[in-house]
């Protein structure tokens, strides 16, 4: 065998068992040499294609996507709006300056999308999260729950709009709650949102602002005053 005959069927199969190559390489110290080499090299190809991937990572990315393609619909939608305005504005001789729009993001509006996006990653927890795991997550954002509001069942930080937040799912009275301690930002808005079977509600407090979120609408009003009772956060 010469020596591009055996290179190539080296390169092509570095484990290979063929008795014609095996005793090419015994009788040629240079053919043995590049045998061992690209076994090496295969053999550390292999292994870093079995590096494990960080739990959760593909769920982070899918997330993170969805919640930036509701992020610029929405900011698409804002604009045609504005672009409305002024068209109208301008048949009827209105200035356009005396229609003014708030802007910002819904809190509630985004955190049901971030439940649909989610779907049952985060509701289908069925963990027993204690009120003091729940605290050690809050002091991050200064907060403290000086009461138990029922079984927790999840409790991580989420990406909440590119904002580091608390995302809890909670027991209602009729089923689970998906709740989230969004620190402020000025581009938010606190408010009421429905979307299908969803409604959300959410409030500020002194150095967050929560978004509830369920199912059943009665849940959503029951736990946003627990929440409000149960709730605060350092000066």
């Amino acid at each position: 065998m010469d020596d591009l005959e055996f290179r190539r069927a080296a390169l092509a199969d570095p484990s290979t068992l063929d008795k014609s190559l095996l005793d090419a390489a015994a009788n040629d110290a240079k053919k043995q040499e590049f045998l061992n080499d690209v076994r090496q090299l295969n053999s550390k190809m292999t292994h870093a294609s079995k590096i494990a991937v960080p739990e959760g990572l593909a769920h982070r990315l899918l997330l993170r996507q969805s919640m930036e393609n509701h992020r610029t619909n929405r900011k698409r939608n804002h604009i045609m709006q504005l672009a409305l305005a002024a068209s109208i504005a301008f048949v009827f001789g209105i200035s356009v300056t005396n229609w003014q729009y708030t802007g910002g993001v819904s809190l509630s509006e985004h955190g049901i999308a971030h439940v649909l996006h989610e779907g049952d990653y985060a509701l289908a927890a069925s963990e027993d999260i204690t009120l003091s795991q729940v605290n050690a997550k809050l002091a991050r954002f200064g907060g403290e729950m000086t009461a138990s509001t029922g079984r927790i069942y999840y409790a991580n930080f989420c990406d909440f709009d590119k904002i580091k937040s608390l995302h809890l799912v909670m027991q209602g009275d009729s089923g689970k709650v998906s709740v989230f301690i969004v620190p402020h930002d000025k581009g938010y808005v606190t408010d009421n949102a429905v979307e299908g079977k969803w409604n959300s509600q959410s409030f500020d407090l002194s150095k967050a602002s929560l978004v509830v979120v369920s199912d059943v609408p009665s849940d959503v009003i029951k736990m946003k005053v627990k929440l409000a009772k149960s709730m605060q956060f350092s000066a």
